[in-house]
């Protein structure tokens, strides 16, 4: 019987890792687009309520983490949200983002 160092990494605890950060990475898009949803919102008034381009409203719903406060402030503020849960949201998505880059 073969036995397993401690802190070693098998193939399958690697894969659920990238999972899991490929999951945290989309979270900001999933949470979005949902919200938006249940708002009964188009993606046009959205970004016209937020104050921000259409182009940037659809990069945020592919994926693109905001850095700027004031944006994620604008974008929760559309979605009915805490700002600051939000952000927290956003910090998780871009470090997952930059991990797997």
């Amino acid at each position: 019987m073969s036995m397993m160092k401690i802190g070693s990494t098998t193939p399958s605890t690697t894969a659920a890792t990238e999972a899991d950060h490929i999951w945290w990475a989309t979270a900001i898009a999933r949470y979005t687009r949902t919200r938006r949803g249940q708002l009964d919102l188009t993606i046009d008034q959205a970004a016209e309520l937020s104050g921000l381009e259409v182009s940037q409203w659809i990069a945020i719903e592919d994926g693109w983490v905001p850095e700027k406060r004031a944006t994620l402030q604008a974008v929760a503020t559309t979605l009915q949200v805490i700002w600051s849960d939000f952000a927290f949201v956003a910090l998780f998505a871009g470090c997952a983002q930059k991990r797997s880059s």
